[in-house]
């Protein structure tokens, strides 16, 4: 990745930070906020800590798991380094899109064909969306009453989110299961945008699209002839994805608070995913703390502020702290298993 736009993207997430710090002192007392903090219990402020890290372990576990099956001499720490950096690059490009290729770089400097680190890394990505989205419409169907009755304004958002997370695994299963009428359709809206001059290089961007469609099959069909494999995959995401959303709720208890159900708490953080998804920033900043403000208001009250503060810090600022001291110790360290400077072209 370029240093440049990375610096500008680091530097845009420290701006955020502090932005974040000065507007909880702007709208909430110092020393309420002191008092606030003073009060919260360190066993569930570490509980929360201790489910960051758990997520990161899931996430890492995995991708071995896919990693395993592509490359037998794959190792779980490799695995370990190659997710937390992709945490790293996830939080400071725009719709987590430097995760991936700097997770097939370093696999492939870790000892993985390239095309095996696309064939892992793809499959689980498909996985993981597909989860996202059953889990998002199991959300939807139990608590989207709870967004109608706090937020109205907010519904448009959310089911955007969620049409943007479905649109993404039906067009994947449309194309494993309906490939050719996939690819006439794909072809169709290419040159229609080339007509109204959207895009420029019509046969490029079909080559480009065919090639990219062509990789998610292949991946489908090895997904698909590995059915445990994929139970496993679908079993620890859903985990993960449950600790994740389930941080707010540990929070939420550190302040003592009760009346509100996991289930509802951990719908709120599905929703602001769902509304962070389709927001161009690194991170969605500003929207993901927006969104958390305005579903959390009700169940948190006064604790509100700290607790997107804590929040944010948990589930994103230390998620680039922790993945840039991975990123720094592995590339000081430099030897990736012998592997030679060579491959670094290959990826």
């Amino acid at each position: 990745m370029n240093n440049k736009p990375k610096k500008l993207n680091l530097i845009i997430c420290g701006i955020a930070f502090v932005v974040m710090i000065v507007f909880l002192f702007f709208v909430d007392d110092p020393k309420a906020i002191w008092e606030a903090l003073c009060s919260a219990k360190l066993q569930y402020l570490l509980l929360a800590v201790g489910c960051m890290v758990l997520y990161w372990l899931l996430e890492s576990l995995i991708l071995h798991l896919v990693s395993k099956e592509v490359y037998p001499q794959c190792k779980f720490k490799d695995s370990f380094t190659t997710s937390m950096i992709g945490q790293y690059f996830n939080c400071i490009t725009p719709f987590a899109s430097g995760g991936q290729p700097i997770q097939a770089y370093y696999l492939v400097k870790f000892g993985m064909k390239l095309g095996s680190a696309l064939t892992a890394l793809l499959s689980k990505f498909i996985i993981y969306q597909a989860v996202l989205t059953v889990y998002s419409i199991v959300i939807l169907i139990f608590r989207l009453n709870y967004v109608t009755e706090t937020s109205p304004l907010m519904l448009p958002l959310v089911i955007i989110g969620f049409i943007v997370n479905t649109a993404v695994i039906a067009g994947l299963l449309m194309l494993a299961f309906f490939r050719k009428p996939t690819t006439k359709i794909a072809h169709f809206i290419v040159r229609l945008l080339g007509k109204i001059h959207i895009i420029k290089d019509v046969d490029a961007k079909i080559k480009y699209m065919d090639d990219e469609m062509e990789m998610y099959y292949e991946n489908f069909q090895f997904i698909k002839k590995r059915p445990v494999l994929l139970l496993k995959m679908c079993f620890f995401t859903m985990i993960q994805l449950t600790i994740f959303f389930g941080i707010s709720y540990v929070i939420y208890l550190a302040f003592g608070l009760s009346g509100w159900d996991f289930l509802t708490i951990i719908s709120c953080q599905a929703f602001v995913s769902m509304i962070s998804a389709f927001v161009p920033l690194p991170g969605a900043l500003g929207a993901a703390e927006g969104s958390y403000v305005l579903f959390y208001g009700r169940i948190f009250g006064s604790y509100v502020s700290l607790s997107t503060v804590i929040w944010r810090f948990l589930t994103f600022y230390l998620a680039i702290i922790a993945g840039m001291a991975v990123s720094l110790y592995v590339n000081k360290r430099a030897d990736f298993g012998g592997k030679k400077e060579e491959d670094k072209s290959e990826a």
